[in-house]
């Protein structure tokens, strides 16, 4: 059985309980085909042959926590980046969000960029290229983000397919691989949780949480997971 690769990198087990979930769940993926790999756990040998898709959420590493990053951080972010390496050389379907973007950008050369950042909580985004993905969505559309880097320009290689007034929120490399900065698995509930997970983060001030997680609630987030569920019938990984 060709397998569905989910990539995690959060030590919160009711968090990626949760992401692993929405993930399938929003792509209606067949989820006797999934394999779960918990980078907090383990790095395995990456091989792709048995592969049909790749899905990677988010979690506490950065890319640009160079200097001073914890041993943990520093081996998943490098597992994250050869793993960027090879869907890129080959091709293979590929969603990446948040982390899975910034191993994108890592692999083509590029560098994430601590500080342009965005709290947890509803985004504008503007769709500037035509993609299927994306075809047929408002050409802007609020999604959740959450993040303490980010890329003002997609790095050589990538075309950037839409913004934020901050910064790239979604790129394409070759056909099928795709990073976005935003959460296409978030809904509000699952905006909620990580918000009082993460409040002593540094994504915000813990005194925001209560308005955080109110806007979240207010907000009319569906567009993304549109994305995550065409990702998954594209390539065959729904059931």
């Amino acid at each position: 059985m060709r397998q569905i690769l989910i990539v995690q990198a959060r030590p919160e087990d009711e968090v990626a309980d949760a992401e692993l979930e929405a993930m399938v769940r929003f792509g209606s993926l067949d989820e006797a085909r999934v394999r779960r790999v918990r980078l907090d756990r383990a790095q395995p040998a990456i091989d792709l042959r048995s592969v049909d898709g790749v899905l990677v959420g988010g979690g506490p590493p950065n890319f640009s926590d160079e200097h001073g990053r914890e041993p943990a951080h520093a081996r998943t972010t490098a597992w994250l980046t050869e793993l960027a390496r090879q869907v890129i050389r080959d091709d293979v379907p590929y969603l990446g969000a948040c982390l899975g973007l910034g191993a994108i950008v890592h692999a083509l050369g590029g560098r994430m960029v601590r500080g342009i950042a965005e709290s947890v909580a509803p985004v504008e985004i503007s769709l500037v290229g035509h993609d299927w993905l994306t075809d047929g969505l408002p050409r802007s559309f609020t999604a959740f983000g959450g993040h303490k880097e980010g890329i003002a320009e997609s790095p050589e290689g990538a075309t950037t397919l839409a913004v934020s007034a901050t910064c790239v929120h979604m790129l394409r490399v070759g056909e099928h691989v795709v990073g976005t900065q935003f959460h296409p698995e978030l809904d509000h509930l699952g905006l909620e949780q990580r918000i009082r997970t993460y409040r002593d983060h540094g994504y915000f001030s813990p005194e925001e949480v209560d308005d955080l997680v109110a806007a979240g609630r207010a907000a009319r987030v569906a567009h993304p997971q549109t994305i995550l569920a065409r990702f998954g019938q594209r390539y065959g990984l729904a059931r």
